[in-house]
């Protein structure tokens, strides 16, 4: 990290131009010479100009596309594994988004807020990070992550796999040869369990979970494989 004395430089990855708009506007309100905004579009992009700006944080801004998502999810774990030191940040889409991403990142960001939290709160919050390294409570995050293995059954772990490739309830009883009411039964208590109140919702937790599964070599995670 720098001196306190020094420019900080702060990195954003935001894909909408609009958004992009939006957010330089909003740190530009509270104008603070400490500090130099950078945008970028993805985060290959972004280490690359690592290689010459010293970068004390990043901001990852997501818009509920699920191919962000897992982008972020993917970035969030390298920079933590290869950039301890540097602060990440989270703008989730929306307040499940936010929820989702505390209850199951494989990582520990140093704050997450939804950008549809009123303004002066999103600023304020925003700001206070900026100014503070200490990352978010682990015990806070992930205390449902680290009893992961003992909440669920191995047939509720398929449920999240196969969700994950975009099967329906139905093909899910009829690629894993389990009657459809079974399923039903399995997929309610696995939304239970995730605390998860719909399809969407689902979804979305199960993407962080197998992206968790993959960043920790899980060997329980479901290795079976939908046959063609």
């Amino acid at each position: 990290m720098e001196n306190s004395g020094t420019r900080k430089h702060v990195a954003i990855i935001e894909q909408c131009a609009i958004s992009e708009i939006g957010l330089k506007q909003l740190f530009s309100q509270t104008a603070d010479e400490r500090f130099q905004f950078h945008f970028f579009k993805d985060y290959s992009t972004f280490l690359s100009a690592m290689v010459w700006t010293p970068f004390i944080s990043l901001i990852y801004s997501l818009s509920g596309i699920r191919a962000q998502r897992l982008a972020c999810l993917k970035a969030l774990n390298h920079m933590e594994r290869h950039y301890p030191d540097r602060q990440r940040i989270v703008l989730a889409g929306n307040e499940m988004e936010q929820r989702l991403i505390s209850r199951f990142s494989p990582t520990t960001p140093h704050g997450i807020i939804s950008k549809t939290t009123p303004l002066e709160m999103l600023q304020e919050q925003l700001w206070k990070w900026l100014n503070d390294s200490q990352p978010l409570n682990d015990i806070v995050l992930n205390l449902w992550y680290y009893s992961y293995d003992r909440m669920l059954s191995q047939a509720e772990r398929d449920i999240i796999y196969y969700t994950t490739e975009g099967y329906s309830t139905t093909d899910i009883a009829h690629y894993s040869r389990r009657n459809i009411k079974l399923i039903r039964a399995y997929k309610l208590s696995l939304m239970v369990k995730l605390g998860v109140r719909t399809d969407a919702e689902l979804l979305y937790a199960a993407d962080i979970l197998i992206q968790m599964q993959k960043t920790l070599n899980d060997p329980t995670a479901p290795q079976r494989r939908i046959p063609a």
